[in-house]
């Protein structure tokens, strides 16, 4: 497997939606280039100037309650990612998303390819319990950088997923 041990811990962080204070539990969501800019290790994105950020060594979120956040962890990969590789690692992606949804009981509702960071990701809308998980997983070089934008499946998608998409970049 090429990157399957990084990407199940990723998975895995993914569900665990981390500690941190929440920020504002309401506010007007910003356009995707609005907001405030949250810095990381490799990276760059953009969230609501409302919601409360935190930056670690290898992840940086912003939240605006303990179930809506926005984040992009940084795992290690086993081998150097090079584009090539898209369509095998993407198999691969794909088969671990739909493991990590069934640990958290629930389903992968949507998978498809998009542009992160000016280059090829994928991505997998998760719904399980009360939450929607929208991971984006996107490979350079000996790193994945993985893009979640979580929330209550009630609340309804925070433009702020937008957001991160949109200005998520490399550094």
């Amino acid at each position: 497997m090429y990157v399957a041990g990084a990407l199940t811990l990723a998975l895995v962080a993914a569900g665990c939606g981390g500690g941190g204070s929440g920020g504002s539990a309401g506010g007007t969501e910003s356009a995707p280039t609005a907001g405030q800019e949250v810095q990381g290790n490799g990276f760059v994105f953009r969230a609501p100037e409302d919601w409360t950020a935190a930056v670690r060594p290898t992840s940086a979120t912003a939240r605006r309650d303990e179930s809506t956040l926005v984040s992009v962890v940084v795992l290690p990969l086993l081998k150097p990612y090079r584009i090539a590789l898209f369509p095998q690692v993407a198999k691969e992606l794909d088969r671990l998303a739909s493991t990590y949804a069934a640990n958290a009981k629930g389903s992968v509702t949507a998978r498809r390819t998009v542009e992160a960071g000016g280059r090829k990701a994928r991505q997998y809308r998760i719904e399980h319990g009360d939450l929607v998980d929208l991971i984006t997983f996107a490979l350079r070089g000996r790193r994945n950088y993985q893009l979640t934008c979580r929330w209550r499946s009630a609340d309804g998608e925070p433009a702020a997923c937008e957001q991160l998409a949109a200005s998520f970049a490399f550094r």
